[in-house]
């Protein structure tokens, strides 16, 4: 039974369907505010000459994912207590201040905190918009929508990393953000503009119940087994690239070659739009399978190829192939699991995804050099998937 199920409950009112520029305004600012959380990679070296090197990858990134994380978990709740729209265009003005903030930074200390604030504000984005194409949309519509948000969340993390190169190297640091800022500017003015309350049949709770409520989603067994597969959806995303880098370096690849490998598998994210029909004709539990497999046959090929630069290239691209089938696939499955009250489930799927993502850059430590190491990782993900599709024996027990 769900949680919420005997609560009372309120229609919010609102259209029946977004208007139509909705979706692509969605995806448009999922890819600026999920960009913001990769900008750190290659500011690095502009934020050290300026402010110092003390610290300086500890302003940049460790602040802002921390607090990035912890957000999800705040906020799902409170879009389901206060609304979609208010959590969602609120979220991203705060975003836009404190994103031009963060260009003033005076030092090292200061972008730090600022950065942890960027990282909150950014936190409302994603779960709130979720849960909002979940309610407002028909499910024929749904999982296209949530494939083209999924395309912006993955290609955030190398466009991203591409435009903060190309802004530092003709404004510097200070002025990415302020483009950043700029951009997100417009994005709010027009979520304003466009985004209205979906109409939903949501439980009328106490903000603290809802809380409750997510500790207890959280801690179902169905959950539990969603949440250990979920973990290696982005933490071995991040973890295989954090690998390829130095590896592809110390084969004499220059800084620029090693993007242009790492753009290669872009194409590939574009596989995220498939993941609706798949699951149409599989089940989002096969699907998600599906993924697993993949990804775990592509980290597979580059541990047997590592010598090999266009056999890497071609299995880093099988690799994205089956990560950008899961991410949209585990959002129906977190989103099916936490009805009615989805902005819940949405809140505890950004938090294990992108703690699976901090958690990523520790597979550099695994043993066996570059080859070793993702063979482990493609392990996991075959680990991985049986946890996920095992969490089915368990929905009755919600």
């Amino acid at each position: 039974m769900s949680i919420t199920r005997s609560a009372p409950r309120t229609l919010v009112a609102g259209p029946a369907a977004p208007p139509a520029g909705a979706v692509p305004l969605l995806a448009a600012t999922a890819l600026v505010v999920l960009a913001q959380l990769y900008v750190s990679i290659p500011l690095h070296q502009p934020v050290a000459a300026d402010l110092g090197p003390a610290g300086a990858t500890a302003a940049l990134a460790a602040g802002y994912s921390f607090a990035y994380a912890l957000g999800f978990l705040i906020y799902g709740p409170l879009s389901d207590h206060y609304g979609r729209r208010r959590i969602l265009v609120y979220g991203l003005l705060i975003l836009t201040i404190a994103t031009f903030a963060v260009s003033l930074a005076p030092s090292t200390g200061a972008l730090a905190v600022l950065r942890a604030v960027q990282g909150l504000a950014a936190a409302t984005f994603a779960p709130t918009a979720l849960a909002y194409l979940g309610e407002a949309l028909p499910p024929g519509r749904r999982a296209a929508a949530i494939g083209a948000l999924s395309v912006a969340f993955l290609t955030a993390g190398i466009l991203g990393q591409l435009a903060a190169t190309a802004t530092a190297a003709v404004a510097g640091w200070r002025g990415t953000f302020s483009l950043s800022g700029l951009l997100l500017a417009a994005l709010t003015a027009a979520s304003f503009a466009v985004i209205r309350e979906p109409a939903a049949d949501r439980p009328r709770l106490p903000l603290p119940a809802r809380y409750a409520g997510l500790v207890r989603f959280a801690l179902r067994p169905r959950s539990l087994l969603l949440a250990l597969g979920h973990l290696v959806v982005l933490g071995g995303f991040v973890g295989m690239y954090s690998l390829l880098g130095p590896h592809l370096a110390l084969a004499g690849l220059t800084s620029a070659d090693i993007m242009l490998v790492r753009a290669a598998a872009l194409p590939a994210m574009l596989c995220s739009l498939l993941a609706g029909p798949l699951a149409v004709r599989l089940g989002p539990r096969r699907t998600a399978l599906t993924g697993f497999v993949l990804a775990s046959a592509g980290l597979a090929a580059e541990s047997m190829l590592g010598g090999s630069l266009p056999g890497l290239v071609a299995a880093s691209v099988v690799f994205v192939a089956g990560v950008a089938v899961l991410v949209p696939t585990m959002i129906a499955l977190w989103g099916e699991a936490a009805q009615p009250a989805r902005g819940v489930g949405m809140a505890v799927n950004g938090f294990v995804l992108f703690l699976g993502a901090g958690l990523g850059s520790y597979v550099t430590e695994l043993p066996g050099g570059f080859g070793g190491a993702l063979g482990i990782v493609s392990a996991l993900y075959l680990a991985a998937g049986l946890a996920v599709h095992a969490s089915r024996a368990s929905g009755l027990r919600r």
